[in-house]
């Protein structure tokens, strides 16, 4: 059977939490057996909720295996399951302070399967665009934005500013879309801003920026109806695309009828998703239909990055 090739738009490598465990090199590493909600979804099908109760001892389950996947999120595991399920490259996704790109650039000499995009490090200011334009002279493929951790809403004038000097590369943003909580919650508000994950940010941002390629993680998060909430508010725009981490086959289905069969893309959000179950979803959804299963895997990615 001829390989199918594969591009992952959309993983982190590492530690991407507060903490962050310095995990990238290290051998050996597994998570703790614990309740987990990510597995459990997968073996639905991607359906339903993560937390299939709305209790505080599974909101507080549900935040100890998001930071226990992380804290085993080694570069040799990722390379094992990119092995095992044939996974050609994996956009590595930068989030400060964690992670920077300079850790996912050096990732990418030791791994270049592994494509590192930047990252806005708030800390600097109205100067931060300056080094995302660094970043992309060094090899940055793309920018992630993850306004519910960055703490800074998309409409952030140190947002704008730094989107302003990213239009000049040419290069696509990808979001994190979605309001879930990252932290027990009586310290969430310390390090998250949920409510910056709302979808109007995202479409009023790409809206903003005809000049400029935007991609919805998670098309738009997995609560129920945020694919068509996502559908309507971005009616018109030509510059946003999707990716289908978390996604069931009949979500995917819905995605290309609504946004394009030239506008999806995959992604896992590895950690949080494992890579056989989810290509499982995308070959099901493209069953009998080869150009878009390549454009779903691999070309419409390639397009936007010109990685080969």
């Amino acid at each position: 059977m001829e390989h199918q090739t594969i591009i992952d738009f959309h993983a982190h490598l590492g530690d991407i939490f507060k903490d962050a465990h310095n995990v990238i090199y290290k051998k050996g590493l597994k998570p703790r057996e614990m309740p987990d909600a990510f597995t459990a979804r997968e073996e639905r099908g991607f359906k339903g909720p993560f937390m299939t109760e709305n209790t505080d001892q599974a909101l507080r389950e549900f935040i100890d295996v998001n930071h226990e996947r992380c804290r085993a999120n080694t570069l040799e595991n990722m390379q094992r399951e990119m092995d095992e399920c044939g996974v050609d490259y994996v956009c590595i996704l930068p989030i400060m302070p964690a992670l920077s790109f300079e850790d996912y650039e050096v990732a990418h000499m030791v791994e270049p399967r592994c494509i590192p995009y930047t990252c806005v490090d708030y800390r600097l200011g109205m100067d931060a665009g300056k080094k995302l334009l660094e970043d992309s002279e060094r090899g940055a493929y793309a920018l992630k934005l993850h306004p519910v951790l960055d703490m800074h809403a998309l409409d952030d004038p140190l947002t704008e500013k730094a989107l302003e000097y990213w239009a000049q590369t040419g290069k696509p943003v990808t979001s994190h879309c979605g309001a879930g909580m990252y932290y027990y919650p009586e310290i969430n508000d310390q390090y998250a801003t949920p409510e910056f994950g709302d979808l109007k940010y995202f479409a009023e941002c790409a809206r903003r920026h005809p000049e400029m390629t935007f991609v919805a993680a998670h098309c738009g998060g997995t609560a129920q109806g945020n694919i068509e909430r996502l559908a309507s508010l971005s009616e018109g725009l030509d510059n946003l695309y999707v990716d289908t981490s978390f996604r069931s086959h009949e979500d995917i289905e819905l995605m290309i009828r609504l946004f394009g069969r030239d506008h999806v893309m995959f992604g896992t959000d590895w950690p949080f998703g494992s890579y056989k179950r989810q290509i499982e979803q995308v070959k099901i959804a493209t069953e009998g239909d080869q150009e878009l299963r390549d454009l779903v895997f691999w070309k419409t990615a390639n397009k936007l990055l010109h990685i080969f």
